[in-house]
């Protein structure tokens, strides 16, 4: 039988535990609907999907870099993954694709941007750790990196023995080696990232 209004029970307790259930659900529904966006952090919006070869990448985490006792802010990260974790070990071994969007708000010039490869070449590989055969990859990787403004993005798309990196959506690089992949992976969420509070924040536990 349809019921055009609600019913009233003879337990006015019950009633009230119901309305408070319904409004719940309401409201629960209507945030479902209406958050367009996940998060936004120092004016940047970052989206809670990205998509890869038809996939539906989840937000996993985002946060600032910054730079100097000053504080400056570089870049607004953002890790999208299959199965979000807090883990750092799990998302390595997760098989999916994952991505990172590098949000750019400040200005670097290309030998800043290379510095900053160098920077991140040494604190992860500085000990033997990375394959010799990552570097003519790597090479190409910095050399095809261009300066940034304010506004710019890097992209890595990461799928199984694969990395491309995206300048402003544009590919500018396809790299086929496993190990690269995973180290320039490792070097935004492993021991060593280009922060702890930015590694922390994509993991999702700050």
């Amino acid at each position: 039988m349809y019921v055009s209004g609600p019913c009233r029970s003879a337990n006015p307790s019950y009633d009230r535990s119901m309305r408070r259930f319904y409004f719940a659900a309401v409201l629960l529904f209507a945030l479902s609907i209406t958050s367009g966006h996940a998060a936004t952090i120092s004016g940047i919006v970052v989206p809670e999907t990205y998509n890869v070869n038809g996939q539906t990448l989840r937000l996993n985490g985002a946060g600032l870099r910054t730079l100097t006792i000053f504080q400056v802010s570089i870049y607004v990260a953002a890790l999208y993954v299959l199965q979000p974790s807090h883990d750092a070990e799990t998302i390595q071994a997760e098989p999916g694709a994952k991505v990172i969007v590098l949000h750019f708000l400040h200005d670097a010039s290309k030998a800043q941007v290379e510095a900053e490869f160098r920077k991140g070449e040494q604190l992860n590989c500085g000990k033997g750790e990375c394959d010799p055969a990552d570097v003519p990859d790597f090479e190409r990787l910095i050399a095809a990196s261009p300066a940034v403004k304010v506004g710019d993005t890097s992209t890595y798309i990461y799928t199984p023995n694969r990395v491309r990196v995206l300048a402003n959506d544009r590919q500018i690089g396809d790299f086929t080696d496993a190990d690269l992949s995973r180290r320039l992976l490792i070097g935004f969420i492993g021991p060593h990232p280009p922060s702890e509070s930015l590694r922390d924040a994509l993991l999702g536990v700050k």
